[in-house]
């Protein structure tokens, strides 16, 4: 598996694979993404880049200024990083480029010179190799909800999959928070088909909680790593991903009711 810069970078090409790929009449086009536009969807990316790079300016001392004009609220900065990056749709495909090479060379520089860095981020403090993570899963989630705009249907990287598939189902849990059955009970069983992997989301008591291994659940997920993280990304249906389902089928459905988001 590449190492952690080197996945960044690759993650970034891949991306970059799908935006390309969109024409300039395309940014209107749907994207997986529900209720965003393949264009809402490179200004996101692009305004999360420029974040990044506002922080570790900060973090640096080299320029402050830029992180203190964010807002402090979270749903506040989102929005305001995407208007300050992209002011004009015509731009998109450039701001996207640049931001983003302007955003990993910072990354490459920080990690390189001060890896224990922390980041000031409107989520709260984080340590810069969080951040790169971030990125690198942001490039590739995102360069697949691009894929309905620009044509270019790639399946994401193994690497990828085989990283943030184990991350994703084991801090799923913390989005129950958001579900609108918070204080029912239901359990799902995620297992993968083609490698290693079985993991259980519980949802009991207004808590919710992941854990690895196999045990008996409401419902049963079985298929592809990819299949399962999309699944867990909001991103198809699991008739739609491939997964068989086991269980109650309704409940099923009703997956990501249960585990919001990302």
């Amino acid at each position: 598996m590449p190492g952690p810069l080197e996945q960044l970078d690759a993650a970034r090409n891949w991306y970059f694979e799908s935006l390309d790929a969109v024409g300039d009449d395309g940014w209107q086009r749907a994207s997986r993404c529900q209720g965003w536009t393949a264009g809402d969807v490179v200004a996101h990316v692009a305004g999360g880049d420029y974040l990044v790079r506002s922080a570790i300016l900060d973090a640096t001392g080299r320029d402050r200024s830029l992180l203190a004009a964010v807002p402090a609220d979270l749903g506040q900065s989102a929005q305001w990083a995407r208007l300050i990056t992209v002011s004009d749709p015509k731009s998109l495909r450039e701001v996207a480029h640049r931001e983003s090479q302007q955003t990993i060379a910072a990354l490459r520089e920080v990690l390189q010179q001060a890896p224990q860095t922390k980041l000031r981020m409107p989520y709260g403090e984080t340590p810069v190799t969080n951040a790169l993570a971030i990125r690198t899963a942001e490039y590739v989630i995102h360069g697949y909800d691009l894929q309905p705009a620009s044509g270019r249907f790639v399946a994401a990287p193994a690497w990828f999959i085989d990283a943030t598939l184990p991350r994703g189902a084991q801090g799923m849990w913390r989005t129950h928070a958001l579900s609108p059955h918070k204080g029912k009970s239901a359990s799902f069983h995620l297992h993968r088909t083609d490698g290693e992997g079985e993991w259980t989301l519980r949802a009991e008591n207004g808590q919710g909680r992941s854990e690895p291994g196999h045990e008996s659940a409401d419902v049963m997920f079985r298929g592809s790593g990819a299949g399962l993280y999309w699944l867990l990304m909001g991103r198809g249906s699991p008739q739609d991903l491939g997964l068989e389902i086991h269980g109650d089928p309704a409940l099923a459905a009703a997956f990501k009711e249960w585990f919001p988001g990302p």
